[in-house]
């Protein structure tokens, strides 16, 4: 028996596309107690994906994925969002076992959609000042294509919080190339940074 949505987001998620920081949190079942699952449920209902119930796993890069796969159990869900830039991250065997986490959990029919860094942000990134309301800021950036690093920058009620990265900006050919490796082939784009797949060669 399949599910509604699974989304796998970063503690703190790292420069989420602005049409998800913009839309306010809703009614949504969590896992582990955070804010964002509503906005996510909003904006990929505007690109055409039903998304009702959702399931929000919410993880740090360095977290034991084993531990995270046991949390979900063996649920298969009709789609599966991997959020936050996870696709994004430096270590190809961290991305891959990310990548491979999702898919385990997409249902038969089901969508795996992917959330990545815009195609041209290691060109393209620079500094943005964060706004009150926990929206996301960034500072120290450094371009070294295909990587970028820089240090996200909150404001939560006035208290500044600092959390240091680096990503690597990947192709169209690279997204599908990372998604096939789990079996999956891309089927649309629904944003700038959002890619759809399912099974399938």
């Amino acid at each position: 028996m399949s599910h509604g949505l699974l989304l796998i987001r970063r503690r703190r998620p790292i420069g989420e596309p602005e049409t998800l920081l913009s839309i306010g949190p809703g009614g949504a079942s969590t896992l582990e107690g955070t804010a964002g699952a509503g906005r996510m449920v909003l904006a990929l209902a505007a690109a055409g994906i039903p998304c009702d119930p959702i399931l929000q796993l919410v993880v740090a890069t360095d977290v034991d994925l084993d531990e995270v796969g046991a949390l979900v159990d063996e649920r298969d869900f009709d789609v599966v969002v991997l959020g936050s830039h996870l696709v994004n991250l430096p270590d190809e065997a961290r991305r891959a076992a990310f990548l491979g986490l999702a898919a385990r959990h997409v249902a038969t029919d089901g969508a795996l959609v992917v959330e990545h860094h815009p195609l041209d942000w290691a060109e393209t990134a620079a500094a943005v000042e964060p706004t009150p309301g926990s929206a996301v800021g960034m500072e120290e950036v450094r371009r070294d294509p295909p990587f970028v690093s820089a240090v996200s920058v909150y404001d939560v009620g006035g208290r500044m919080f600092r959390q240091p990265f680096t990503a690597r900006v990947l192709s169209d050919p690279e997204l599908a190339e990372a998604v096939a490796s789990v079996g999956f082939r891309v089927t649309r784009r629904l944003s700038p940074a959002l890619i759809e797949a399912t099974r399938g060669a």
